[in-house]
């Protein structure tokens, strides 16, 4: 039915690691285990460390094969769908995919709010304050348990400044010490310090960087300013390992996804496309490579036919409780919220096209971004696993 490959979430999932993790220090979990990287190979270590490089698809990384990471690769796992940040780096942070932690995307209709939301700094779409201005309670956007309770062992969330005063690292992480640093290179300061001051007890550390996922963005994959950037971040992490040898630590270093390169031809506006935006009863949401669309009733008979004539070179088309159905965004019970939150239908860009709207006096920019994600290309799908024994 499916003309690409979907997650595995029973193997070689980002979710499995999480599994393997969790069980390491003593806590079930829902999900297999990740069978290359059990439990039992977790547990002769002091110190697990978690570094997540936003942005560092497996397709990229090996056409590194001189860097220090490209050495110690040890397998390429899939991602979740989608294949963007804030479903799979909030499957880092909670242990579990979209299935039960609910976010669909960077853009989310949320009911909770009466509007479309950027979630991850949990502002309305047009812009504006953090809507926990307004009083609402991230608690009742989110209703999953805390990954790291009950965890035999302290845990600690390394993240930018910025992101670490959001409501949403404030609710996924309030189990764990979340130490603020202002950029990546913070990141590794903090880590060697961490690791090299003795503990009672075992650790768990999640460290999280986004600056090749933006830079990719801004210019391209594999261009010279991305790689320039990599380079430094494989610079450091090797003088990390250096630095904490004889610590007893596991360093895996991950992604939550790759990225694609697009170009201007590649982009697609709603506006562009007649008889389209009647159709919907809100703009679209989720990511420009995946699309929730909303439909009215009266129109569905429209929509199909406007995207199966206008549409379908672009992107597929499937009923977003289908794909629920279908396990695109993990095993088991779906949460709730996640019914509210899958479109009506949803658009799943192929090649390289993504799909923009406008709101009113929305300008489009003159510049558009050099890459993106979120579809089931393997450049945006497959992530490496990359360990280091220190």
């Amino acid at each position: 039915m499916y003309k690409f490959t979907l997650p595995n979430y029973k193997e070689d999932n980002i979710v499995n690691l999480m599994s393997s993790i969790s069980y390491s220090f003593g806590k079930k979990h829902k999900y297999n285990k990740l069978n290359s990287l059990s439990p039992k190979v977790l547990n002769d270590f002091e110190n697990i460390v978690l570094i997540v490089i936003d942005g560092l698809g497996y397709n990229y990384l090996k056409k590194q094969n001189n860097s220090f990471l490209f050495k110690h690769l040890h397998s390429k796992l899939t991602t979740t769908f989608l294949s963007t940040t804030a479903c799979a780096n909030t499957a880092f942070l909670v242990g579990y995919p979209p299935q039960q932690h609910a976010l669909t995307g960077w853009t989310i209709n949320l009911k909770e709010v009466g509007g479309i939301t950027e979630i991850l700094p949990f502002v309305p779409r047009f812009g504006g304050k953090t809507l926990s201005k307004h009083k609402f309670n991230f608690s009742k956007i989110m209703n999953i348990k805390s990954f790291h309770k009950g965890f035999k062992g302290d845990c600690f969330t390394i993240i930018e400044k910025e992101k670490s005063t959001r409501d949403f690292i404030k609710y996924v992480a309030k189990e764990s010490k979340i130490l603020p640093v202002k950029t990546y290179k913070g990141v590794f300061i903090k880590l060697c310090d961490l690791i090299t001051k003795k503990s009672k007890k075992r650790r768990f550390i999640h460290a999280y960087m986004d600056e090749l996922d933006s830079i990719q963005h801004r210019h391209g994959v594999d261009e010279k300013r991305s790689n320039q950037l990599f380079t430094d971040i494989d610079k450091r992490i090797k003088i990390l390992s250096e630095s904490i040898k004889d610590t007893n630590t596991k360093l895996i270093v991950v992604s939550d996804h790759g990225l694609i390169n697009t170009t201007n031809e590649s982009e697609i506006w709603v506006e562009d496309i007649p008889g389209l935006e009647e159709c919907l009863t809100i703009p679209i949401t989720g990511e420009p490579r995946v699309r929730d669309c909303f439909v009215r009733p009266s129109k569905v008979k429209v929509f199909e036919e406007i995207v199966a004539k206008k549409m379908s070179q672009y992107c597929w088309c499937f009923k977003g409780e289908q794909l629920i159905k279908d396990n695109f965004y993990g095993l088991g019970t779906p949460n709730k919220k996640l019914f509210d939150r899958v479109g009506d239908y949803v658009l799943i860009m192929k090649e390289n096209y993504i799909l923009r709207d406008k709101l009113t006096d929305y300008r489009r920019h003159k510049k558009s971004e050099k890459a993106s994600h979120g579809a089931f290309s393997d450049d945006e799908m497959l992530v490496p696993l990359i360990v280091i024994d220190c």
